[in-house]
């Protein structure tokens, strides 16, 4: 008797399995690809995370921000990482999705050979009609791998200029400094300057009486910028002594010298910030007077 129930129940148990074989194929199948999905992107995330964890250890930092001081190659890793792991989660999903889909398609019956040929068709009238999404799709993965810009990095695309925050498959996303998100196409970034590379240079135009001693104003402005380039917040900023470019223009009863300094990237502009204060602090003390101090050429020229 329990025999006979054993073998009832393994009959209904199979006939329910050859009868809903398809469906529990597709359903086995979109389960398997949302689990490799969330696995393969947590792995990956995993990844990142320690090579950033390993540059920051070697640093001895607790934040990214921190490694800008750092040799530049550290901070550029982490940035490079963090924008490749960013384009490695999408061609995951992507990956997996078409994997799926064809699986499917199989699990129905479909003739796969078939679909392929018609869908050669169609890519092609839809590459001809999409050919801004593929542009986008090239352009940004080349921009990744050929390293022009990444996650963090200080940019200027055209008419913005902001940090970049996301590096998509099709879209950038760029951070302005007043808080402005721009989402800029990959096809569209025709030219591109990075602020985060290599290094920078804080340029700092000087603005006097033309009637005064320029070489006084000269030593005095550079012996300014050394005092401040040598005290601890800035020194690890800069990589070069300043040095004066000479008479940029003569306007008037007014003459703008130049002063330029080797930094780190993105530390220009505060060591920018920091020299004008500090010339301008040398500068009361020895007597010398800025453009803003003078007055008004005739015809209120300034």
């Amino acid at each position: 008797m329990l025999q006979t129930a054993e073998n009832t129940a393994g009959a209904a148990i199979q006939d329910f399995l050859k009868t809903y074989d398809v469906p529990l194929n597709i359903v086995l199948i979109v389960v398997l690809a949302i689990l490799a999905n969330w696995i393969l992107r947590k792995l990956l995330m995993r990844a990142v995370n320690q090579i950033v964890r390993g540059v920051k250890k070697a640093q001895d930092v607790d934040t990214t921000s921190e490694i800008q001081a750092a040799p530049y190659v550290n901070a550029r890793a982490v940035q490079r990482t963090r924008t490749l792991g960013t384009v490695g989660r999408v061609v995951i999903t992507w990956v997996i999705v078409l994997t799926a889909v064809v699986l499917i398609l199989s699990s129905l019956g479909v003739n796969l050979t078939a679909v392929l040929a018609s869908a050669g068709v169609i890519a092609a009238g839809l590459a001809f009609g999409a050919q801004n999404i593929v542009k986008d799709v090239l352009n940004g993965i080349f921009m990744v791998f050929e390293d022009q810009l990444g996650i963090g990095d200080v940019v200027t695309i055209g008419t913005v200029n902001g940090t970049v925050e996301d590096v998509g498959i099709r879209v950038t996303r760029v951070r302005a400094m007043d808080g402005t998100l721009w989402f800029v196409r990959n096809g569209e970034i025709l030219t591109l300057g990075n602020a985060s590379q290599g290094w920078g240079r804080a340029l700092i135009d000087v603005t006097v009486a033309a009637d005064q001693d320029l070489s006084h104003v000269s030593e005095v402005t550079l012996e300014a910028a050394r005092a401040l380039l040598h005290s601890e917040k800035f020194a690890r900023k800069v990589t070069g002594e300043p040095e004066i470019l000479g008479l940029e223009s003569v306007f008037g009863d007014r003459a703008t010298l130049r002063l330029a300094v080797r930094t780190r990237p993105e530390a220009q502009w505060e060591v920018q910030r920091g020299i004008r204060a500090e010339i301008r602090r040398r500068f009361a003390a020895e007597g010398i007077q800025l453009s803003d101090q003078l007055p008004n050429p005739p015809g209120g020229a300034k």
